[in-house]
């Protein structure tokens, strides 16, 4: 059966049908981190089903991304309603609430309660707009809408308002959900649940599909230093390694979970987790009736484990390369399933991505290029130098800071320097020291919010180039009087 499939934000494809018999099944699958050439990398060595979507695609190769803090939660959120996550209330996976004065998860739900087992309640309550599933229940009441995920914020965030069901990974043993969907999971949910039986797990061993030496030609060495190794497996008797010892730092071929591990807790982190998870789609699909008659249903998939994958590795190791290879050929599984269950002519499918990925810090020097791992002593000392020449100009107390993110009080800013040119305008001996710890003489420095223009102006003196992004009038003249006045520094 032909089909057309296409390509969305930084990759998407599309797929209808040809001879347009009705859709009667959407299925939207949204990888985790996924970049556009971990299709065309291993475009040749694709047999399931991305080589399927591929062959019958159309592809939306120059979509890209238009806000500017690219993770998860603001990147499904854009996927599942269309909006810029900003506006839309969603800052990142955590963010500072001022009203309630803490960081928060994007999906906290405090009114709600977990269903189906352990865990943490989330849900879409903190925001109002509206998801492409709940328009496709507005235009036909009776289409149903399912979003299942390994993030809480994949299923959550692409299931819309009103979804019939959404359902994430508790991080322990099982899919849950919260009162603010229902107040109990389905039996054949909890049915599934049962019978994941994860502990069976603990002895599994993660091997390459191929032979070692032809991961080489499409990945870098296996032993790369900068990859996350939380398997030390010198007890384990199903390798032959004698040089892995515990605690000896060797990222390598096969992975496994540590005597005395709970699988359920690092499963997300392996590529065993899919097959679950496409496993509760298929159940999903089966006792939901999904795309059985004309009201068209939607099943949003997030594909959460490549993230974990794709952090824990880089996008270029063998690990990465052979997760996505054994991901085709759980999706070739999968679009067999639905041909049988629903029919390929009625079904519409949609692949995209959140957001991409960098590759590991210290990938770049293996190529040649500057770049490298900011220790963390380094980044403690800089966060303390921030935090003293803040207080120093503003006073104590101004700002929370969680993570490398910092949430300043306006209000006191105003009122401790009201002659400021903007509310959250930084000293220029702040900016001096990042700029002259982190650049060199003719680098480009981008500020993408520009303000009153200390960052420009810094460059300038400092013999930096500069690109200044801001949507005031007033501060663009403002800086524009700045730059003028400002001269390089001999």
């Amino acid at each position: 059966m032909k089909r057309k499939v296409g390509l969305l934000l930084s990759l998407l494809l599309l797929v209808s049908c040809d001879n347009h018999k009705p859709t009667r099944l959407i299925i939207l699958l949204v990888g985790d981190q996924m970049r556009p050439d971990h299709l065309s990398r291993f475009e040749s060595l694709y047999t399931g089903g991305f080589k399927w979507l591929l062959e019958n695609s159309v592809v939306f190769d120059s979509a890209y991304q238009q806000h500017g803090y690219t993770v998860t939660g603001p990147g499904h959120f854009a996927i599942g309603t269309g909006i810029y996550p900003g506006p839309g209330g969603v800052l990142g996976n955590e963010y500072f609430d001022r009203d309630l004065g803490r960081v928060v998860n994007c999906v906290e739900d405090l009114k709600a309660h977990p269903v189906g087992g352990e865990g943490t309640a989330r849900s879409i309550r903190r925001y109002i707009t509206k998801g492409i599933g709940d328009m496709l229940k507005d235009a036909d009441p009776k289409s149903k809408v399912f979003s299942i995920g390994g993030k809480d914020r994949a299923a959550i965030f692409l299931g819309g308002q009103n979804p019939d069901m959404a359902l994430y990974y508790n991080n322990k043993d099982r899919f849950i959900s919260s009162t603010f969907y229902t107040d109990s999971l389905p039996e054949w949910v909890n049915e599934y649940n049962d019978n994941m039986n994860l502990k069976a797990y603990k002895d599994s061993v993660w091997n390459k599909i191929f032979p070692d030496s032809f991961y080489i030609k499409y990945s870098r060495q296996d032993y790369f230093n900068g990859e996350v190794d939380f398997y030390h497996d010198d007890k384990h008797d199903l390798n032959n390694n004698t040089d892995k010892k515990k605690n000896i730092y060797n990222p390598v071929f096969p992975i496994s979970f540590d005597e005395g591990v709970d699988p359920g807790k690092e499963f997300l982190d392996t590529p065993w987790f899919d097959k679950k998870l496409f496993g509760l789609s298929e159940i999903t699909i089966e006792k939901a009736d999904l795309g059985l008659d004309n009201h068209p249903d939607l099943l949003c998939i997030g594909v959460s484990t490549m993230d974990y994958i794709l952090h824990n590795y880089g996008p270029f190791s063998q690990e990465a390369m052979d997760y996505f290879l054994r991901l085709d050929l759980v999706l070739g599984r999968f679009i067999d399933y639905l041909d049988h269950q629903v029919g390929l002519e009625y079904i519409e499918f949609i692949l995209s991505s959140d957001h991409g990925g960098l590759p590991i810090p210290e990938y770049l020097p293996s190529l040649g290029m500057e770049g490298g791992r900011v220790s963390r002593r380094h980044l403690k000392e800089a966060y303390e130098w921030i935090n003293d020449e803040i207080s120093e100009m503003y006073g104590d107390n101004l700002f929370v800071r969680d993570g490398v993110r910092f949430y300043f009080n306006h209000e006191r800013l105003r009122k401790n320097n009201n002659q400021r040119a903007h509310p959250t305008q930084k000293p220029e001996s702040l900016l001096y020291r990042i700029i002259l710890s982190s650049t060199k003489k003719g680098d480009v420095i981008l500020d993408p919010f520009l303000g009153s223009g200390t960052t420009a102006v810094v460059a300038k003196k400092l013999q930096r180039s500069f690109i200044g992004i801001e949507q005031s009038p007033e501060y663009i003249a403002l800086a524009r009087k700045r730059l003028t006045a400002t001269k390089a520094l001999k």
